[in-house]
């Protein structure tokens, strides 16, 4: 038994050092270490993201109030009711909260109660809302919600007491304590749910790292090959070789976990907001979760080195494991079939499926998965041309360099192609799930066209019934804004009907005489904006203008609230408007434009492309990796062949053209390919059918990325050959 371990431990150290003196055995073990740690990263990532919303979900039901209604036997505390507002444009929870004894207990993270018309507000709040005088906009600002009473850091939250003038204690609830499980106030109420996070985490993180994982432990194929035909003379079994083999991956693998895990606390650590998103991660949350990442960790571990044994399959019949050019060569007429789908995924679904929207999806997806399937194949057609086109280039003026590489090219265009057909799927995936993301529904579309028409320069209010406090909100207005009462209400006909009402002077504004009792004339002959007004307030689609008081009683069947518009048609002071709101009709007075909520919608869920930024950037740099590593083994594999030319003429410059035109130029050529396909894709997901919105900064970022990617490639695979030339020698091979 002792025997048997020490064979073991011995194998293990024959596998490390021949590791180390092997012809390729430092990309190997660089290719190993990235696989591990992006791996690590990524299932860190997935753990993580399900210890954050647990800590969320959590914070929110500590702070979620206790409703007398279903706690009857126990004491009353306070009155709460939860209501929104809205800054920089996204919305965010406001809740009006009373104490009704003297020794009731502030909700958690809050300090102190405040006193009638003060607030307290969450510090991300307090900074987002800096520009538009949030502070003094709820109420007299009297301090902060600590971290206790917050799901984040960058969590934005308010907690108001109302003057007492203002206080509708009919319209709120009656709480006994804090800690049930809803309702739910902040962030929880706008995030997605877990499903969709570990989607794009499984999805954008995972599955690149999975490749690259396959990649490093299929490199060094040639030298593991000829390693495993000794072993075989020797008469080693296949435990014997998979010990050589686990000696050799082991430390590297290693430490690309302990690498990953590494970044992963560290940016807890440091408490460093995410990139693009701005997101900081709860530190406490990941504490939590210190036994499971380290479970995912030797997971991971355990994953890469099975990987390595697994994807080793010896066959003494061939010289190397990398499958034959048979099994690799694609049908002649396989790129024809990409203009087929190019043009099924751009007019298919407006043909095969109007008015579809499943259909019309399922075509799109269909027709785009076989189109980014194909382009590899044309790509190998372009870099075939291109090495024809280098070659005669290379003997008319005697360029060494682009002679050799035209060579190359032309003599394996597919395996070019399959080189850097990732980074092809990798702006493919990414782009598809940006534009999924980005997704709007018909009311968001619409609220964006209403935007850009007449951007704020019609506000709508909710009013409440008591005519004083309207009448002093309206004393409080600026005096740029002219002021109407859009009221709803059954019609004599059956209909519902909805009425612009204001004195002569205000209707005035929008060209409407004084003369007669009204009109019902359609409302775009008067004014575009109150042709807005109709098309989100009025059910018939049209609005009677009418004179009259802005402050009356209104039937009980009737709905009322009040029109601001700026006579010269510029945006209206919305902080202002706000602020006078809060002071006079009640605190967190819907105060919006037509369409606002759904505009705050569609804001929101354009925040997502922030996340796809950041999964994106991740996958595109592991990708990167796995397609480096892959293209600078295969680059050096073969410039040995070219070696002694560049010994014996003294040009080391020519492994550097090499490497530009064998390296660089194929993968910035996949690149931009993959750009004008994406871009050429995205045309019928943009439709409002679908609703989807294509982000340049999100195709920016890919291009960029793949661009300093591409010159790190040609880089090292350049100073690689140059480095194996210097110690060529006539016998080396």
């Amino acid at each position: 038994m002792k025997g048997g371990k020490r064979l073991a431990v011995q194998l293990l150290r024959v596998g490390r050092a021949a590791g180390a003196g092997s012809r390729g055995g430092l990309i190997r073990a660089v290719a190993l270490l990235c696989a591990a740690a992006a791996l690590t990263l990524g299932a860190g990532a997935l753990v993580s993201a399900a210890a954050v919303y647990d800590a969320v979900a959590q914070q929110s039901q500590a702070r979620s109030p206790r409703v007398l209604q279903g706690h009857p036997t126990e004491k009353p505390i306070a009155l709460w009711k939860p209501g929104f507002d809205v800054v920089d444009g996204l919305q965010y929870s406001v809740v009006t909260i009373i104490p009704l004894t003297s020794d009731a207990p502030p909700p958690p993270g809050v300090a102190a109660w405040p006193g009638p018309g003060e607030a307290v507000l969450s510090p991300a709040l307090a900074q987002a809302g800096a520009a538009e005088d949030i502070t003094g906009r709820l109420g007299r600002d009297v301090g902060r919600i600590s971290e206790a009473g917050l799901s984040s850091s960058s969590e934005r939250l308010a907690y108001v007491r109302p003057p007492d003038a203002l206080a509708d204690k009919d319209k709120m609830f009656t709480i006994t304590g804090y800690g049930a499980k809803g309702p739910y106030i902040g962030d929880q109420l706008f995030t997605e749910p877990l499903e969709l996070f570990a989607l794009a985490v499984v999805g954008l993180m995972l599955f690149p790292a999975a490749v690259l994982v396959v990649i490093a432990a299929r490199a060094g194929g040639e030298a593991r090959d000829r390693r495993a035909a000794l072993l075989d003379a020797l008469g080693a079994s296949q435990t014997a070789r998979s010990l050589v083999n686990l000696g050799e991956a082991g430390l590297p693998v290693v430490l690309g976990a302990a690498l990953g895990m590494g970044a992963l606390v560290g940016l807890v650590a440091t408490d460093v907001s995410l990139p693009f998103t701005g997101f900081t991660i709860p530190a406490a949350s990941i504490r939590a979760a210190a036994v499971p990442l380290g479970l995912t960790a030797a997971a991971c571990v355990l994953v890469v080195l099975v990987s390595v044994v697994v994807l080793h399959r010896h066959n003494s019949s061939r010289s190397t494991i990398r499958p034959g050019g048979g099994s690799r060569r694609l049908p002649r007429w396989w790129p024809a079939l990409f203009p087929v789908a190019l043009l099924l995924a751009t007019r298919g679904p407006g043909l095969l499926a109007p008015g579809n929207p499943r259909l019309f999806l399922a075509i799109y997806f269909v027709a785009a998965l076989v189109t980014f399937a194909t382009l590899p194949s044309v790509l190998a057609l372009t870099v075939a041309a291109l090495g024809r086109f280098l070659g005669r280039l290379g003997r008319r003026h005697g360029g060494t360099g682009t002679l050799v590489a035209g060579r190359w090219l032309t003599a394996q265009p597919g395996v070019t192609a399959r080189l850097v057909a990732g980074f092809v799927v990798a702006i493919g995936l990414i782009g598809q799930v940006q534009l999924n993301t980005s997704r709007l529904s018909e009311p968001m579309i619409a609220a964006q066209a209403t935007a850009e028409r007449i951007g704020t320069s019609v506000l709508t209010i909710a009013t409440p019934r008591d005519n004083a406090r309207t009448s002093a909100f309206l004393a409080s207005l600026p005096k740029d804004a002219a002021v109407f009462s859009l009221r709803t209400g059954p019609a004599p006909d059956g209909t519902v009907l909805s009425v612009l009402q204001a004195p002569c002077e205000q209707l005035q504004t929008i060209h409407q005489d004084c003369g007669g009792d009204g009109s019902s004339a359609t409302v775009a002959d008067r004014d575009a904006r109150l042709a807005e007004l109709a098309r989100w307030y009025a059910p018939s689609g049209r609005i009677q203008l009418r004179q009259g008081p802005l402050v009356s009683e209104l039937p009980a069947e009737e709905s009322s609230q009040l029109v601001l518009m700026s006579p010269a048609g510029k945006d209206l002071d919305i902080p202002a408007v706000k602020r006078a709101a809060n002071q006079h009709l009640a605190v967190a007075t819907v105060v919006e434009a037509p369409g606002g909520g759904w505009l705050s919608s569609s804001l929101l869920r354009s925040t997502r492309v922030n996340w796809v930024a950041l999964f994106g950037s991740f996958a595109l740099i592991v990708v990167g990796l796995a397609i480096g590593l892959n293209s600078i083994a295969e680059f050096l594999r073969h410039s040995r062949s070219f070696a002694p030319l560049g010994v014996l003429t003294g040009r080391r410059g020519l492994f550097v053209s090499v490497a530009a035109w064998v390296l660089l130029m194929p993968t910035v050529l996949a690149a931009a390919l993959g750009a004008l396909v994406y871009l050429w894709l995205s045309g019928p997901y943009t439709d409002p059918v679908v609703g989807a919105q294509l982000s340049w900064p999100v195709l920016a970022y890919l291009m960029g990325g793949v661009l300093i990617l591409s010159i790190a490639i040609w880089g090292c695979g350049a100073w690689s050959a140059v480095r194996g030339a210097s110690h060529w020698r006539p016998a080396a091979d």
